[in-house]
């Protein structure tokens, strides 16, 4: 090689290894302190602090936007799929959630609607009656918790006049929400009959389920915390999560926590401090070990499991400025990456679900943006203003390794 072909190499190498310092002024304005410590709920602001001015959250933005844009291009069926899969389907996506009637070339049909009218899928129906009574079923293929089906629908925002369909006769969600009181038995597992009534009823609402026990939500809340969190289904995260849902509800409602609910905001809170403190591996992912403990296993389908619902559980909670810290972003770029790596990977449909909805949860809190015909989940202090989605970035010029410039002179 010549004497000035390689001195303009040398020039090339020595610019990209320059690289990231000359790009420092874009790295992202964003707190870098440990969380707060402070427990309290700030309600200071009619709408949350913006995310800051960042070339990396604007990367992530249009990550998290292409990911969402494959996996919905890809719907799940009535013919492959059992009601349990779509209803977790249908919780990524919301109302919006559609999938395809018969095989995987089959018309698309709103998941909802086909579930609400007595639809089957791989088979089974989700809804029924029971002495005249409208229930959801569970089993094998259902849902997998009592009351689950509800809470999925609260999270997609379904209103109570949903109408659902059993053998030609017509009921409402409000019915199911009925049938759902009546069940309530205590020392059981009360997560989802939680998240379910603290969307549809009023803070001081009280009932009577089927064996005479008077119930209310503060009632609700105090049963789950007596519950554990380690050695459950999902890791506890659902259990958090409506034990923050009941929280946010009550604040709403009332301006402010009191009695069980400061007990029940500091405990979820606590858990939101330890996913950061003790429980982060270095890729951004989280414990493998749920909440018990730190671990991080080689298996990817497990790391997307524990992540994708401990974010989930973060995002869908947490303070606005916690969603812009450099953690939360680590986090969310973990579970972005794996699934964009791999869009055509056959994961399991209950993980997969929820990191998708983790992403699609931070995508509305932290821009704004939702996914096609899903209704709004979130408001107030829980959501900044929406902004428009920035240019996508162009691509960098990776560095050189110090091998392959040394390889220059050879």
């Amino acid at each position: 090689m010549n004497y000035p072909l390689r001195l303009l190499l040398c020039l090339v190498a020595l610019a990209a290894l320059a690289c990231p310092a000359a790009h420092a002024s874009d790295a992202p304005d964003i707190p870098t302190a440990p969380l707060p410590p402070d427990l309290s709920l700030d309600t200071t602001t009619a709408m949350a602090a913006p995310p800051p001015s960042s070339s990396e959250l604007d990367s992530l933005r249009h990550q998290i936007a292409r990911v969402l844009s494959i996996y919905r291009r890809r719907p799940l069926n009535t013919l492959d799929h059992t009601p349990w899969e779509v209803m977790h389907w249908s919780l990524t996506w919301g109302a919006g959630a559609t999938i395809r009637q018969g095989n995987a070339g089959g018309d698309l049909v709103k998941s909802f609607e086909w579930l609400n009218r007595g639809g089957r899928c791989n088979g089974q129906v989700m809804v029924a009656t029971d002495r005249g009574r409208l229930i959801a079923l569970q089993g094998k293929g259902m849902q997998g918790h009592s009351s689950q089906y509800l809470a999925i629908m609260a999270q997609a925002r379904l209103p109570k006049s949903t109408p659902i369909t059993v053998d030609g006769k017509g009921f409402m969600l409000s019915h199911l929400l009925e049938s759902e009181k009546r069940a309530c038995r205590e020392k059981s597992e009360l997560t989802f009959a939680l998240i379910a009534m603290s969307h549809y009823l009023p803070t001081d609402a009280t009932w009577k389920s089927t064996d005479g026990t008077k119930w209310s939500l503060a009632k609700l809340v105090e049963e789950e915390l007596a519950q554990p969190i380690h050695g459950v289904p999902c890791g506890g995260t659902h259990r958090l999560f409506g034990l923050a849902y009941a929280c946010q509800q009550r604040q709403e409602a009332t301006g402010g926590l009191d009695g069980v609910y400061l007990q029940a905001n500091r405990f979820y809170r606590v858990h939101q401090q330890k996913m950061f403190s003790e429980l982060q591996n270095r890729d951004g992912s989280f414990s493998t070990a749920w909440f018990e403990r730190p671990e991080e296993s080689w298996d990817v389908e497990r790391k997307l499991r524990t992540t994708g619902h401990m974010l989930e559980f973060l995002v869908s909670t947490c303070d606005q400025k916690v969603l812009y810290h450099p953690k939360t972003i680590a986090a969310v770029g973990f579970l972005a990456g794996i699934l964009e790596k791999e869009p055509e990977k056959a994961w399991k449909i209950g993980p997969m679900s929820h990191a998708l909805h983790a992403l699609a949860i931070y995508q509305e809190r932290v821009w704004s943006s939702l996914t096609p015909d899903a209704l709004a989940a979130y408001s107030g202090e829980m959501k900044a203003k929406a902004t428009p989605m920035p240019p996508a970035p162009k691509a960098s010029v990776l560095p050189v390794s110090w091998q392959r410039f040394q390889s220059l002179f050879r």
